[in-house]
């Protein structure tokens, strides 16, 4: 009863969201915000200004729980903060994540938001013109009127048309007809630091209409580094951010580094080792069909378990050996309720394990998260692109869990 007396509190009379905020925050700041957009502001015309106030809608209520859950110590040691896992080796090691300079300020970009809707909707649009990111299609769309209004190119088509890899176009198509069911039903849960629920079972609309991007599914170089079994089983959407459904360049003159959205991993899956110059958060979604079905590996770049073996202007290579005799202890269990937020520093070497063998139907089913990265507006640093790393003995192919992995990470500026 608790959260749903917090969810409905959320709600102003006028539908608008009313906001008490974290202590960090300064209330003038959030209340006297001023939004510069990304690309001029749509226009848009009666009929469809309906379906985009309904996608808006459900766009405040999955950033307002978002930030609540952040900002939640209630299970915790930390004041005004969930706690995050950020190095799964050595035992794992863990911090409150609102201690972070990055993520006070993605807080504060979403209170200043919310407590500004007006404002912030200038820059929000449905994106359906948006040639590169893609409709599920099937039941997801069916239970989504503005999924059906905004006609976006489906994975269907996508899967067919622009991935030449057959084994990659038959894993996207058993990926694209049970991709409702992966993101809806009971397996699907929110973390207890959330207020309510934001997942697919409670805001249809944003779900199916975000725009999905199946990021690794065509042909690239990249991709040579990939498992074909990700490359047509994973799919991301962003609502907040540079590519998503509300661009926003400046709130009050500075530059804003939210991007949140939400990630599919199918089950039976390695997302290889990778990493990137931004700063990126998850939270699981997911009841466990068994003990330690979801498994993450992060190291940080500092870590003393790296070996470096290159070095240029650009870059740093480095080395772990995954294949160490106390190597499957470098991965750590989680889910919805044990150690559901992860928290990954710039340059974090990470990667996401997903047993299938204990789902009766391994198919229908995925690992379903909250995703952020947040500051993604430092366009010095490897901005958009995720490096994957390479097995060290054979350079250019994917690395396993039991071999030497080699990663290469971006010389920071600041």
């Amino acid at each position: 009863m608790k959260k749903t007396i917090i969810a409905l509190s959320l709600l102003s009379a006028n539908g608008a969201m009313a906001a008490s905020l974290p202590d960090f925050l300064d209330q003038q700041d959030i209340d006297s915000a001023e939004f510069k957009c990304l690309g001029e502001p749509v226009k848009y015309s009666a009929a469809d200004q309906k379906y985009v106030d309904m996608l808006w809608d459900e766009t405040l209520t999955y950033l307002k729980a978002y930030a609540v859950a952040l900002t939640n110590g209630e299970n915790s040691h930390c004041l005004n903060s969930d706690e995050a896992l950020f190095d799964s080796t050595q035992g794992g090691q863990k911090m409150c994540i609102m201690d972070r300079r990055d993520m006070k300020l993605m807080v504060k970009n979403i209170y200043q938001v919310i407590n500004n809707p007006d404002k912030a909707k200038q820059c929000f649009g449905a994106r359906e013109e948006v040639n590169w990111i893609y409709n599920p299609g099937g039941e997801l769309t069916k239970r989504s009127p503005v999924a059906q209004h905004f006609k976006r190119t489906t994975f269907d088509e996508f899967f067919k048309t622009k991935v030449t890899n057959k084994d990659v176009q038959k894993l996207g198509k058993t990926f694209t007809k049970n991709f409702a069911k992966m993101v809806t039903g009971d397996e699907v849960k929110m973390p207890s630091a959330f207020p309510y629920d934001i997942s697919a079972n409670a805001l249809p609309n944003l779900w199916a209409a975000a725009g999905w991007f199946p990021m690794y599914a065509e042909e690239s170089k990249r991709n040579d580094k990939n498992f074909n079994n990700i490359r047509g089983g994973y799919a991301y959407a962003e609502i907040f951010g540079h590519w998503g459904l509300l661009r926003i360049d400046e709130i009050n003159g500075e530059k804003v580094g939210a991007e949140v959205g939400m990630t599919v991993q199918s089950v039976d899956t390695l997302y290889p080792y990778h990493n990137h110059a931004i700063s990126e958060i998850y939270y699981n979604m997911r009841v466990p069909a068994c003990t330690n079905q979801f498994k993450s590996f992060a190291i940080r770049a500092d870590s003393p378990l790296l070996k470096t073996v290159k070095q240029d202007d650009k870059m740093r290579r480095v080395q772990f050996d995954a294949a160490q005799h106390n190597g499957h202890t470098q991965w750590l269990a989680g889910s919805y309720q044990q150690d559901p937020l992860l928290y990954f520093h710039q340059n974090t070497i990470h990667a996401f394990d997903v047993d299938g063998s204990c789902e009766a139907k391994p198919e229908e089913r995925a690992i379903v998260s909250v995703w952020a990265r947040s500051n993604a507006h430092d366009k010095r640093n490897d901005y958009g692109t995720t490096l994957l790393c390479e097995s060290a003995k054979n350079p250019g192919t994917p690395a396993n869990k039991d071999e030497v992995i080699q990663c290469d990470l971006t010389h920071l500026k600041w």
